[in-house]
């Protein structure tokens, strides 16, 4: 049998192109077909093909474009049918041809990385004999499976019949991964501990992590994780503490690292291993050279990761060689990365079970109230214990709090490198990751009491402010 799934591509058609072709998924494209004509196997060309159409058809009803660049179809194939990818691929390639017959232009592609055999195949919304776009009506995907299920009978596949499922019959545990996107989470986390092993710098994990279907963009502080087959996107913090661009670098390196950001002005020569950046503070009488692969780059901005534990050269405008200082100790130059408390803060909602949208804003909206009053009560122990009991300033307090969460990133980078050892039993692995988890909770929770000690400071100076004010207006008179 075959299960098939229909999706569309809003964004990066040619990124969502370049993931069904992926010649390591496909037998170096050689299980990739299209009707369309002079294109050979380029992905690129196929999605530029797509966009063409689509800008000769012009903008569409009422002048508004469609934002539908493709339908995204997928047909999974059961692997207790033994189907080749051949056999697959044909299926595939003769569903395509009696629903579209021959007048939507197609790429099909079927992977076997996985257990399962799939196609993939992007459907382009434009009738070519008509010149107009088509839009993916309700019997649609019924039609599909029609189809698709006809097609696996022809070939000696099972079809199984589709359960009748009631509006809101399913699992608690089911629908919540899927309104969650737990899941595709869960999954995302896997690829990346898969992949970190084998790299050397940030470049090259992007450039793995595209070939198994997960785009990384840096977007500032975060970093932002897009699944290719479904489209949905998650920062760094919704994956947990361990997955920041700080740990993935410690990942990647095996050790603990610190942070130091430059502009891109502020290198002075630069080669294919190496970039050499002027020490600020010193006008241009020192550099510092840093390898390439601990390199992450941001857009102006470059952000440096060199390992904690090792000293590092300074030299003239010659190369030649100055001094040599603690990692830490070029933060005397360099100005030492702040803390993005609202990063570090992981919320816990309670799970909305319900698959009603009515009940499930309601549920959500009840979850942030209670989120409000356990703000206020971190505020009011916050102040007690620091303000009170210990006698300090905001200021001091909130320095004290910072300090404890470096502390503490700086152990959970050392539980990050241990993970990442090889030869782990299973037991050891589980008591890791519990480990992560307790260290990224108390990180979030000291994170908490800085937000809560800051916007108490925040009030205060606006009340301050708003009677120094009043007060003046009163003297005027």
């Amino acid at each position: 049998m075959a299960v098939v799934k229909v999706g569309q591509v809003k964004q990066t058609l040619s990124k969502a192109m370049a993931y069904i072709c992926n010649p390591e998924k496909t037998r170096d494209m050689e299980l990739v077909s299209t009707n369309l004509d002079g294109e050979g196997k380029d992905p690129l060309r196929y999605a530029q093909r797509f966009m063409e159409q689509q800008q000769d058809v012009g903008t569409g009803r009422n002048g508004r474009g469609d934002s539908v660049l493709a339908h995204h179809i997928i047909q999974s194939f059961d692997p207790d049918d033994d189907v080749t990818p051949e056999q697959a691929h044909q299926i595939g390639m003769r569903l395509m041809t009696e629903l579209t017959d021959g007048d939507q232009y197609y790429v099909i592609a079927t992977h076997i990385d996985r257990h399962h055999i799939h196609n993939h195949i992007m459907l382009s919304p434009i009738l070519i004999s008509q010149d107009r776009r088509i839009r993916m009506q309700k019997g649609t995907l019924k039609k599909i499976r029609s189809i698709s299920d006809r097609l696996c009978k022809d070939a000696g596949l099972r079809v199984l019949k589709e359960p009748k499922v009631k509006r809101y019959g399913k699992s608690r545990p089911d629908l919540y991964t899927q309104l969650k996107g737990e899941s595709v989470k869960e999954s995302i986390r896997l690829r990346i501990d898969r992949s970190v092993g084998r790299v050397e710098s940030f470049d090259q994990l992007k450039r793995v992590l595209r070939s198994v279907g997960v785009f990384t963009h840096v977007r500032g502080k975060y970093l932002t994780f897009e699944d290719a087959e479904t489209g949905m996107k998650f920062r760094d913090s919704k994956l947990g503490e361990a997955y920041d661009e700080m740990n993935i670098m410690v990942k990647i390196g095996r050790e603990s690292l610190e942070c130091i950001s430059f502009n891109r002005s502020m290198i002075a020569k630069q080669d294919s291993r190496t970039v050499s950046i002027w020490v600020p503070g010193t006008r241009r009488m020192k550099q510092l050279t840093v390898p390439r692969e601990r390199l992450v780059i941001d857009g102006q901005t470059i952000r440096a990761w060199l390992p904690r534990d090792s000293d590092q050269v300074l030299g003239d405008r010659q190369g030649r060689y100055v001094e040599q200082i603690p990692t830490e100790g070029l933060y005397e130059y360099f100005t030492p990365p702040n803390l993005n408390i609202e990063k570090l803060i992981r919320n816990s909602f309670p799970p909305a079970y319900t698959a009603n949208p009515r009940q499930r804003r309601r549920l959500m909206a009840q979850a942030f109230k209670v989120e409000e009053v356990n703000s206020v009560v971190t505020q009011i122990s916050t102040v007690r214990e620091y303000l009170l009991e210990d006698g300090m300033t905001s200021t001091q307090a909130v320095a004290s709090l910072s300090g404890k969460i470096r502390e503490k990133q700086t152990d959970l980078q050392t539980l990050i490198v241990a993970s990442c050892e090889e030869g782990l039993t299973p037991e050891q692995v589980e008591s890791l990751d519990a480990q992560i988890r307790v260290s990224e909770k108390e990180i979030s929770d000291l994170a908490r009491q800085v937000k809560a000690l800051t916007g108490r400071e925040q009030r205060l100076t606006r009340t301050d402010n708003s009677s120094s004010q009043r007060l003046g207006k009163h003297r005027s008179r």
